[in-house]
């Protein structure tokens, strides 16, 4: 039975918020399996959930991160998951998904929550959350209650700044 590898691809910055792209590909394979959302605000386009076979090592593409690996009769979970969540700005979308991997026990524990804290701001998003200025940092700005906030893994909930 063959592993596959799940990379969190990063693009190269072209001025705005990089695009994330997850692959699944076999270990030193040319080709891989992009899941990925395309259009949305800056396009002009709803967004839309793309599933392609495409170059692993695309010239558009910054980094490569090793989420995890799956076994091939695991794909077609990869694909649900990337078919569940809705489509969105691409980070969260991305993120999205690795949560339902999570709860599949496809990925380990904890991935999406990490992925989030590298997030940068969606400037169309609606939700009053505007990330921290450093990917480092886990706090990230409520708007509407007008202070910082950050996602406790262990507790399962929001923790406010005094």
């Amino acid at each position: 039975m063959a592993v596959l590898n799940l990379y969190l691809a990063i693009c190269k910055d072209t001025g705005g918020a990089r695009h994330w792209i997850l692959i699944l590909a076999e270990e030193g394979a040319q080709n891989g399996t992009w899941y990925h959302v395309t259009g949305g605000p800056t396009q002009g386009r709803s967004y839309k959930l793309e599933i392609q076979t495409k170059r692993v090592n695309s010239h558009g593409i910054e980094s490569h991160h090793l989420i995890g690996q799956i076994n091939d009769k695991d794909k077609n979970k990869l694909k649900s998951s990337a078919q569940k969540a809705t489509p969105r700005f691409c980070q969260r979308w991305a993120v999205d998904v690795l949560s339902d991997l999570e709860k599949k026990k496809l990925v380990a524990a904890e991935t999406s929550n990490t992925w989030a804290n590298y997030m940068e701001n969606d400037p169309y998003s609606d939700d009053g959350v505007v990330a921290s200025s450093s990917a480092s940092q886990e706090w990230v700005w409520d708007e509407q209650a007008r202070r910082y906030r950050r996602w406790d893994a262990s507790s399962q909930q929001w923790v406010w700044q005094s």
